[in-house]
């Protein structure tokens, strides 16, 4: 093969690589246009009048010795413990939460010395009140059997989780209302939801309510309940549509 000849092939050859390296390039698919979105945030709330009284109170006493204390202050709980049932307490709502036994220190007041003079021996309870119409009658027979501190009383909703469920659908409604009148607006409606975002899950805290057993023994205890009210956030995006 002749020199020229020779050359021309090659030539060829190399035209023919280029043009197969550029084929791909041509067949890219053109770019997709990103949905359009809206982004609404929305607030819903429910109210619910609590329906269970938590009640922490007992016994403490002071005795010369350990034994005379700790018998004193069991013989006054069982005292306590049995009002509780006749006045319609049930035994699974009644748990002992704290129990301690602590000597009376004294000092000498020439060398200040420390000296046991004494006991001090006391019996907490958590109690449970389903029917707040017979709390007021609860905490006075409390102290009328012999407990001498009654130090607190929450309220709570027991069933809180349907008034959350009830906050979550408000929040939804709400986010989805400002985001449709939004849309409206700019000529366009909402189609598919792309994301949910909730805040304000958690549980509402108990409304602690202040008792003392110089006021249990009032001869009715007027107990406020008020309402509780279980708000939820929700952050919630929308595709845009024509």
């Amino acid at each position: 093969m002749s020199l020229p000849s020779r050359a021309g092939r090659a030539l060829a050859i190399s035209l023919s690589g280029l043009v197969t390296l550029a084929q791909p390039a041509l067949a890219q698919p053109a770019p997709v246009a990103e949905p359009r979105l809206i982004t609404m945030q929305g607030e819903g709330q429910a109210a619910a009048n609590p329906d269970l009284a938590v009640v922490t109170g007992g016994t403490q006493i002071q005795a010369r010795t350990a034994r005379d204390a700790m018998e004193g202050n069991s013989r006054i709980m069982r005292a306590v413990q049995q009002a509780l049932r006749e006045v319609g307490v049930e035994e699974r709502d009644i748990s002992t939460s704290a129990l301690s036994l602590q000597p009376t220190i004294e000092y000498q007041q020439n060398t200040n010395r420390p000296r046991v003079v004494g006991y001090s021996a006391g019996h907490q309870l958590t109690i449970r009140v389903r029917d707040l119409a017979k709390l007021g009658d609860v905490l006075d027979r409390m102290v009328t059997a012999g407990a001498n501190q009654v130090d607190g009383l929450q309220l709570t909703v027991s069933d809180w989780s349907k008034k959350v469920d009830e906050a979550r659908a408000a929040a939804i409604a709400d986010a989805k209302r400002k985001a449709s009148i939004l849309a409206a607006a700019a000529g366009a409606r909402i189609g598919r939801v792309m994301r949910i975002e909730e805040q304000g899950a958690a549980p509402p805290r108990p409304m602690p309510r202040m008792a003392t057993a110089q006021a249990a023994r009032a001869d009715a205890v007027p107990v406020a309940t008020g309402d509780q009210n279980f708000r939820m956030s929700v952050t919630v995006t929308w595709e845009l549509v024509d």
